[in-house]
C-alpha cells in the first residue's frame, strides 16, 4: 500500500487556481493528493493538520476565505505568502515550497519597499531555508510558470515519469 502525500495550492482567484490544479493533476503521480487554501488562515489550518510535502503560494492572499467570512476576508495582502513562507520555515520539518504569482511588484512586510520578482526572490531566499524552491512568475493559463513548475515537482519525484 502506497502512501499519499499532500501537496497545497494557497490561490484565491478561482480561475488561476483552476489552471495551477489542472495541470498539476495532469502531471502528478497518482498518489499525491492535492488540497487547496484560499487564505492566510486556511493554509495554516492544512499545514497544522496535514503533512505537506509541497506548497504553492500565491504572495497576494487575504487573511480569512471569503466564503466562510461574509464580511469579507480582508484585502489581499502583498504579504500574506510571505506569512505562509514563514509559517512553513518555522512549524514544518520537511514541506517544501515555490511562489506562484502574477505580480510584478510585492511587499514582504508593511512599510517596507515593493521588490520585483528577482528581488523577491532574493530577499525569501536569504530569510528561508533551502526547503523554499523560489519565485515563479504566472503569465497565464498555458505560461512558460508550467514548465518552472514541472521541473521543480520532478526534481522532487513528484510527477509521473516524464
Amino acid at each position: 500500500m502506497t502512501t499519499s502525500k499532500t501537496l497545497l495550492v494557497v490561490e484565491d482567484d478561482e480561475p488561476k487556481q483552476r489552471s495551477i490544479i489542472g495541470f498539476l493533476l495532469e502531471i502528478l503521480r497518482s498518489d499525491v493528493a492535492i488540497v487547496s487554501a484560499e487564505s492566510l488562515t486556511s493554509a495554516v489550518a492544512v499545514l497544522s493538520s496535514q503533512d505537506v510535502v509541497f506548497v504553492v503560494v500565491d504572495m497576494s492572499i487575504p487573511t480569512f476565505d471569503l466564503v466562510k467570512d461574509r464580511r469579507g476576508g480582508g484585502q489581499p495582502q502583498g504579504f500574506g505568502g510571505a506569512d505562509i513562507l514563514r509559517f512553513i520555515q518555522s512549524e514544518t520539518e520537511t514541506t517544501k515550497s515555490v511562489v506562484l504569482t502574477q505580480y510584478e511588484e510585492f511587499v514582504l512586510r508593511r512599510g517596507e519597499n515593493r521588490k520585483d520578482p528577482r528581488g523577491l526572490e532574493e530577499a525569501l531566499r536569504s530569510e528561508l531555508d533551502e526547503r523554499f524552491l523560489g519565485v515563479i512568475h504566472y503569465a497565464g493559463q498555458h505560461g512558460a510558470w508550467r514548465q518552472s513548475l514541472k521541473e521543480i515537482l520532478e526534481r522532487l519525484a513528484l510527477t509521473e515519469t516524464p
